[in-house]
């Protein structure tokens, strides 16, 4: 073998690095479908948390958040049926509002089964001037409380420090 180069050979050749590749189409912005499937989505994570802080009027925001979500779930999922696309987040919207919706159905259900002993306990703790009076509201209203609710007896004494 020779080392002679034949006809049109000129040595090592360097190859030149093609175009670099072209970088992938931008996203394109959610369609309103889109965005409506998540906006059900924050507004029902949203509604639930507020359903469960202790500050008494953001149970009610949280409650209509949360009927918010579910509607706009609904609609998200039809609007996506029409156009034949996806809608992102609707049923996620749709199943975390129901669930904050059964929570918050619960929760006024309980409030209106005690809320004649609850009222009269807040009358008599407004009402007592020392620490035994308050104390003495406590193991009057909360042995009603327990057995309205058919709790066990006993069983509120570890919230009496929330009370």
């Amino acid at each position: 073998m020779s080392d002679a180069q034949g006809p049109g050979e000129s040595g090592p050749q360097t190859q030149l690095p093609g175009p670099p590749p072209s970088a992938p189409p931008p996203p394109l912005p959610p369609t309103p479908v889109e965005r409506g499937g998540m906006r059900a989505l924050s507004l029902s994570i949203i509604g639930l948390l507020l359903l469960f802080l202790p500050i008494p009027g953001l149970a009610l925001l949280g409650l209509a958040l949360l009927i918010a979500g579910v509607v706009t779930g609904v609609r998200a999922r039809r609007r996506a049926k029409r156009v034949l696309t996806r809608a992102p987040g609707a049923i996620g919207g749709i199943i975390v509002g129901a669930v904050g919706l059964c929570f918050a159905v619960a929760g006024i259900a309980i409030g209106a089964m005690v809320a004649t002993e609850f009222s009269d306990y807040e009358n008599c703790r407004s009402s007592a001037l020392t620490i035994t009076d308050k104390q003495t509201c406590q193991d009057r209203y909360f042995p009603k409380i327990e057995h309205k609710l058919h709790l066990p007896a006993g069983s509120m004494d570890r919230y009496r420090s929330m009370f």
